[in-house]
């Protein structure tokens, strides 16, 4: 027997992958890539030059790469043995402005800048992090 719809049916059963994609984006300088994970902001610096903050003993994978910045609560540093660079991301340009999931991003020329409602983020670039 032939089943004609079966790849419409395929088709629409691919649409809420789709939908499901993370949204994402990267400095222009390659360094820095962002995407949303479980309602926050991870940010992830491929190479940087400044002093790791201290690592948790209970931390037994890669430290100091990975922030995340959520709508609510302070910035944190993830203990994280995977990275969210995609260089297929969209590339933002000095200037540009990203919002999503309570938090607003800038970037700008001297790295990237991430604030949420309550006014709390973090500043990274390959020579310099700031959390506030």
């Amino acid at each position: 027997m032939r089943w004609p719809l079966a790849a419409a049916t395929l088709a629409l059963l691919a649409l809420p992958v789709a939908a499901l994609a993370q949204e994402g984006f990267q400095m222009p300088s390659g360094n820095v890539f962002c995407e949303v994970e479980e309602n926050a902001l991870r940010c992830d610096l491929v190479d940087f030059t400044f002093a790791r903050p201290p690592q948790p003993a209970d931390c037994e994978t890669d430290w100091g790469h990975a922030y995340s910045l959520a709508a609510r609560g302070t910035s944190r540093v993830l203990c994280a043995g995977d990275t969210v660079v995609n260089r297929g991301a969209r590339r933002l340009r000095y200037g540009d402005r990203w919002d999503g999931v309570g938090v607003t991003c800038h970037a700008e020329r001297t790295g990237l800048k991430c604030i949420n409602a309550e006014g709390r983020g973090f500043e990274l670039s390959r020579t310099r992090l700031s959390r506030f």
